[in-house]
């Protein structure tokens, strides 16, 4: 009994200094679709060393964690500014006779994408992270904002899951983490590509469809049946930027 509370405690330990190396700010307000934080005076300016790889931050589309009994909220960034406010007080340092004048304090706004749960048990050797969607513990006013550990960043990007198979790139803002679809989800709703001119939307579509098709040929190989995929699309193409893409596909 006295070795595992030893055990608990050790992790406990680890877990509070791993939340106080990675903090970057704290919570402002909160609300369901929308959770405005202020950042550190001594939060990164534009690289964050403390996640254990040099990373980009702060940086729209990046992501952020807010811990709580459930794991962790994980955040997407989609606002930054500078707000010009009183010299915010630090505990422990001689900041209470200073003159209050207007101080440039970074803030940020999240919205809210999910939950960060960790599913490994207390003595294994690799820690693994899931992405669970819907946020069912929001944080409070006052608590810490961490940036996410390159091992944190890669789970939520990728989103393990037998069914995302269709490989479509990496993510540049998570460590050149894997980016996976379902085509199933894919194509079975509505989809817009959207971009500026020579932007890449017909290479994107190109790909998607490619892709899909090569997922799909792999997936009846393994099941010994034959490699070509039963499957149908309607191109409406009045530019002829797609007259050449599939040929080698053709039966």
């Amino acid at each position: 009994m006295s070795s595992e509370a030893d055990n608990i405690g050790s992790y406990e330990s680890t877990v509070l200094e791993e939340i106080s190396a990675l903090t970057i700010g704290s919570v402002e307000s909160v609300a369901p679709a929308e959770i405005r934080a202020v950042l550190d005076i001594d939060a990164p300016q534009t690289t964050a060393l403390n996640s254990g790889v040099p990373t980009g931050f702060p940086r729209l589309n990046s992501y952020v964690l807010l811990p709580n009994e459930a794991g962790a909220v994980v955040g997407l960034v989609v606002w930054l500014g500078v707000e010009r406010s009183a010299f915010p007080k630090r505990t422990g340092l001689k900041d209470f006779g200073l003159i209050d004048l207007p101080f440039p304090i970074r803030k940020m706004t999240i919205t809210p994408v999910g939950t960060l749960v960790l599913e490994s048990e207390l003595t294994g050797i690799r820690q693994r992270y899931v992405l669970r969607r819907g946020v069912s513990i929001f944080p409070s006013v006052g608590d810490p904002v961490l940036i996410p550990t390159s091992q944190q960043l890669t789970s939520i990007v990728e989103s393990e899951g037998k069914d995302r198979r269709v490989f479509i790139g990496k993510s540049t803002l998570a460590g050149n983490a894997r980016v996976s679809v379902d085509p199933d989800k894919l194509f079975g709703r509505h989809l817009a590509v959207i971009g500026n001119t020579g932007s890449g939307k017909s290479c994107s579509v190109a790909g998607l469809i490619r892709w899909s098709l090569e997922a799909a040929s792999e997936a009846r190989t393994s099941a010994h049946r034959s490699s070509v995929a039963n499957a149908r699309f309607i191109i409406l193409d009045p530019n002829g930027e797609y007259t050449k893409t599939f040929a080698d596909l053709r039966p």
